[in-house]
């Protein structure tokens, strides 16, 4: 009798911790919109506005990372100023930038115009800049499907940390070929670079964690082509079961064929996509134009329409 007894309050027990770690719908849902990234300490020292303060890898006269001050009105210079940390501007040109909730940034190398201030070989390596002392150092080296060509200069395209899984995504499309897609994604620990999963064979741009579905996933924007496709994360942030098709541009905006190369969510749970043109080569910046796009994921049809 006694047995029996422990049997059933430890199958009770087994029963209630499973129900207390599973997550309500509402809180599913909340990935991906409610923001946990903070502000490295190293701004207010620097006596920036954190209000007014963002980083940017775009200015054409600085290379690398960078962060600016805006003007306390839309348009207004005034008080707009610059900083920029002798580590930031070693490593050649940079692009996608993400934030972590200690106010860590993590950034990575995108070449711009020629390949002279990006090696080749340097692609693929993801860079951390510290929250509290702003020294910017390699994070992490990913592993390449092949080495860099003439046809395909590129390596990481995009970057996002998960508030969720505190767990940091990387797409890259180094090794990729003209007509073979090689590229990865890759799911890295922050705390020490380590890879603790991979998804191969995706070419990907854009990419963001969320959870408007009622599933946890992972949405990336083909480099390829104009759609938009997630796939399934497991609790301690791995890829789990096959990609899907969510979206497409296709025949969206003014030029047609945009790529996502950003995707976030807003407030609502609306997906906003930063669609641009790409094409595997190096256009001018001043030459790329960018269209935001927004849908919205209807419940009962199970799929995203287009908003505008």
């Amino acid at each position: 009798m006694k047995s029996k007894l422990v049997g059933i309050f430890s199958l009770l027990l087994l029963v209630f911790t499973g129900c207390a770690e599973k997550m309500t719908e509402e809180e599913i849902a909340d990935i991906g919109i409610i923001p946990c990234q903070r502000q490295p300490a190293f701004i207010k020292e620097l006596g920036f506005d954190p209000a007014r303060s963002a980083f940017s890898t775009s200015e054409k006269r600085m290379q690398g990372l960078v962060l600016i001050q805006l003007g306390p009105g839309p348009g207004d210079s005034t008080g707009k100023k610059y900083w920029q940390d002798p580590s930031w501007k070693q490593f050649g040109h940079l692009g996608p930038i993400t934030t972590d909730h200690n106010g860590n940034v993590y950034t990575a190398p995108v070449p711009v115009i020629n390949v002279l201030d990006n090696l080749p070989g340097k692609q693929n390596i993801i860079y951390r800049v510290d929250g509290k002392t702003g020294s910017m150092k390699p994070l992490t080296d990913l592993p390449a499907a092949g080495k860099p060509t003439e046809e395909n200069p590129f390596g990481l395209l995009g970057l996002y940390f998960d508030c969720h899984g505190k767990k940091l995504y990387a797409s890259s499309v180094a090794g990729s070929t003209r007509n073979q897609e090689k590229g990865k994604l890759f799911a890295v620990d922050p705390a020490n670079g380590k890879v603790i999963d991979e998804l191969t064979g995706r070419d990907a741009l854009g990419i963001c964690v969320g959870g408007i579905t009622g599933e946890k996933r992972l949405f990336f924007g083909s480099s390829r082509t104009s759609e938009v496709y997630s796939i399934e994360l497991t609790k301690e942030g791995r890829f789990t079961g096959s990609a899907r098709k969510e979206l497409s541009l296709d025949l969206l905006g003014p030029r047609g064929d945009d790529k996502a190369r950003r995707i976030r969510f807003d407030k609502n749970g609306d997906m906003m996509i930063f669609g641009v043109e790409f094409n595997f080569n190096l256009t001018a910046p001043t030459e790329k134009q960018e269209t935001i796009y927004r849908f919205r994921y209807d419940p009962e049809e199970k799929k995203w329409d287009f908003v505008q």
